[in-house]
C-alpha cells in the first residue's frame, strides 16, 4: 500500500472517530411583544467556544396569549443564516387574519412533516408539538400559504455556530397582546468520541512505521 493510501486511510479512520451532539442554549425574555407594531421584539443568545461547523439547528419557541395569526418571527445568525419561523400562520386567500389560537409551545425542525403555516387551528388552545418552520420570506402584510418556502433552518448548515443568534418577533394586527416567554436553540456540531484523539495518534504512528 502506498504512503498516500495509508495517509488517506488514517484520515478516514480519524473522521469516523468523531460523532455529533446537540448543544443547547436558552433565553427567557418574558417580554410583551408590541401590539400592532412591526418594530417588534428582539432577543439574543451568544454562543462561544463551539468547534466544528453546524450540522443542524432546532429552535423551540414559547409564546403565550395573543392571536397566532398576528405574529411574524425569524431567527438570524452570521452572514447567510436566516430562517422564518412564523409568518402570519393560517393566512390564505379568503382568510386574511389567520389562526386565532393564543400562543405556541413548539419546536421547529426542517425535517418535521407538517408546515406550521397550515396547522389548521387548535380549537382555541395554544399550539404544541414539532413543526417545520413557516419559511415564507415575504412581507407579513401579504403572506399567504401559497408563498414559496425559501428561508428554512438549513440556511445555518456548514457555518460556525459561534457569535450572536437573534430571534425577532413582531405583531402585525391590533387587539391581542402576546408574550415571548422563552426560546431555546439546539445546535448540532461534531465532537470527538471517547478516545478519538488517542486512536488518531495510534493510527498516525502506525502509518509512519508502514511508510518507512
Amino acid at each position: 500500500m502506498t504512503k498516500k493510501s495509508n495517509s488517506l486511510l488514517a484520515a478516514i479512520a480519524c473522521l469516523l472517530a468523531f460523532n455529533v451532539h446537540a448543544v443547547s442554549f436558552t433565553n427567557t425574555p418574558n417580554a410583551a411583544i408590541p401590539d400592532a407594531n412591526p418594530t417588534g421584539l428582539t432577543s439574543t443568545i451568544e454562543v462561544t467556544n463551539l468547534s466544528g461547523l453546524i450540522e443542524g439547528v432546532t429552535v423551540t419557541l414559547d409564546i403565550t396569549n395573543g392571536f397566532n395569526g398576528d405574529l411574524y418571527a425569524y431567527i438570524q445568525h452570521g452572514t447567510n443564516g436566516f430562517a422564518v419561523l412564523l409568518n402570519r400562520v393560517g393566512r390564505m386567500i379568503g382568510d386574511p387574519l389567520g389562526y386565532a389560537d393564543p400562543g405556541f409551545l413548539v419546536t421547529f425542525v426542517d425535517s418535521a412533516l407538517n408546515d406550521i403555516h397550515n396547522y389548521g387551528g387548535n380549537g382555541g388552545a395554544p399550539l404544541t408539538g414539532t413543526w417545520s418552520p413557516d419559511g415564507r420570506d415575504v412581507d407579513p402584510l401579504t403572506a399567504l400559504n401559497t408563498d414559496p418556502r425559501t428561508a428554512l433552518l438549513s440556511s445555518f448548515a456548514n457555518d460556525s455556530a459561534n457569535g450572536t443568534w437573534t430571534i425577532f418577533v413582531a405583531d402585525f394586527t391590533s387587539g391581542h397582546q402576546s408574550v415571548l416567554r422563552e426560546w431555546s436553540l439546539d445546535i448540532v456540531v461534531p465532537e470527538p468520541s471517547t478516545g478519538a484523539l488517542a486512536v488518531c495518534g495510534l493510527l498516525a504512528r502506525f502509518v509512519r512505521r508502514r511508510v518507512r
